[in-house]
């Protein structure tokens, strides 16, 4: 197979690899995976397509990609009731298909972003998504606009996360 088809794929292994080993005790879902590929699509280090979506940016793309990768092997997908899914690595096959450029962008993305949860990084990906999308930058309309997005949590609670992700920063 050509290696440029299992970029995508190669990326989402290696991903879910890194979330596990620097977060062990964290739920690596498909929500963290899409978002993970959302970061590296916004860096350019790889093309995948995004939408807005109920817990962020959503790639169909990404989606694909994650089946496949459970597919072939590369990662485990579980699926536990009232917590979600759980994606677990499964195979370093791929490794070889990325270069050291991209696995020093997947280890950027995840030093800067691994630590957040599913809930956290959607927040945090919605605010970015509609700062590229929207031409939205000014600190308090971003918060105005997620929390429009996502009317299930404070502003205050909003803001602190963009703040705790870099994407606003308190001025004096």
């Amino acid at each position: 197979m050509n290696e440029s088809i299992l970029r995508g794929v190669a990326m989402v292994s290696h991903s879910v690899k890194k979330l596990s080993e620097r977060y062990p005790d964290s739920q690596i879902g498909k929500t963290i995976v899409q978002k993970t590929m959302y970061m590296l699509t916004r860096e350019g280090v790889i093309d995948f397509n995004y939408s807005m979506y109920h817990y962020g940016p959503y790639s169909a793309q990404v989606s694909s990609e994650i089946n496949f990768a459970e597919n072939i092997g590369a990662v485990e997908i579980d699926w536990i009731s009232d917590k979600g899914y759980f994606i677990k690595p499964k195979s370093d096959e791929l490794e070889g298909v990325l270069s050291e450029d991209d696995k020093q962008a997947v280890d950027r993305v995840i030093d800067k972003y691994g630590r957040f949860n599913a809930v956290e990084i959607s927040i945090i990906a919605t605010a970015l998504f509609v700062e590229d999308n929207f031409e939205v930058s000014d600190k308090e309309e971003l918060i105005r606009v997620v929390a429009s997005l996502k009317p299930q949590y404070s502003k205050e609670w909003i803001k602190n996360i963009l703040k705790g992700g870099g994407v606003i920063f308190e001025t004096n």
